[in-house]
């Protein structure tokens, strides 16, 4: 195995860990990057799309464990009193109900829209797209009824379950979607990101589990273990160094800068796109 394809793994999970739960498009950046830092030998076309789309289903789910980690107190004590007290059972009722529209959505179209969707030019739209609402609502909303992530309203968390239906258009974020659709449902900007990072555990845990269902007989151990291994080590990393990061900007700062990132890294896309 080439020392090359290591690096490239361990890049892109950087990339990964460092986009996921930032309102950037942790889909759209792997996209655009794949030819950049290939995983394995081009010449074999079929191979090197199957490792790919495996690479960025699998090393989302550390990510994601960056989360559990982070929060590891608040999740634990909201579980161990789902019984005792509303708040907990509120949050973990809203996390399932809030999952529900993309697991069914997600299994009639996910596959349909990557294949036709996941390319430079819708990918730079739903970017730009994205930046505007966002600088839009950062500009717009100034009433905040929802402080506290434990308060998100049942129906509130299906309604951000729908925004995060949006996601499965490759360059729209999953964050992105989930976090825009708490602010215009009233969540201050910390409710709408811990919203969005807590709903990541079923959603993200469910998508890896699905793919690697369905891929798990396909993986050469021998070669594509150790590239998703070394990826899975740096997704985790830097994912746990961001979300912390995130979370004290949000605190002081709005999210208009990475709706300005959105729009210039889109325009740069559909400037270059030919040679993406």
């Amino acid at each position: 195995m080439s020392g090359t394809y290591l690096i490239n793994a361990a890049i892109k999970g950087v990339i990964e860990g460092f986009t996921e739960f930032l309102p950037i498009s942790s889909t759209g950046h792997l996209v655009l990057v794949r030819n950049f830092f290939p995983l394995t030998d081009p010449a074999n076309a079929e191979n090197t799309k199957r490792l790919n789309e495996v690479f960025d289903i699998v090393v989302q789910f550390p990510a994601v464990l960056a989360i559990v980690l982070l929060f590891r107190k608040r999740l634990w004590n909201s579980l161990t009193t789902i019984r005792e007290r509303e708040s907990s059972m509120r949050l973990w009722l809203g996390l399932v109900i809030a999952f529900v529209p993309l697991a069914v959505t997600g299994l009639m179209f996910q596959k349909y829209l990557e294949e036709h969707l996941a390319k430079p030019v819708p990918i730079a739209i739903a970017l730009i797209l994205g930046g505007v609402v966002l600088l839009i609502i950062e500009k717009a909303l100034s009433v905040v009824s929802v402080q506290q992530v434990e308060d998100v309203p049942l129906p509130t968390a299906f309604q951000i379950g729908l925004f995060q239906c949006l996601a499965l258009f490759p360059g729209t974020s999953r964050s992105a979607a989930t976090i825009i659709g708490g602010r215009l449902k009233g969540l201050s900007r910390t409710a709408a990101a811990e919203f969005s990072f807590f709903l990541a555990l079923p959603t993200i845990g469910a998508a890896f589990g699905y793919k690697l269902l369905q891929e798990y007989k396909t993986i050469d151990w021998a070669s594509d273990g150790l590239i998703l291994a070394i990826g899975c080590v740096t997704s985790f990393i830097t994912a746990w160094i961001v979300v912390a990061l995130f979370i004290k900007i949000l605190e002081k700062y709005s999210m208009a800068m990475f709706g300005w990132y959105r729009i210039a890294l889109g325009i740069i896309v559909l400037l270059v796109a030919k040679h993406l």
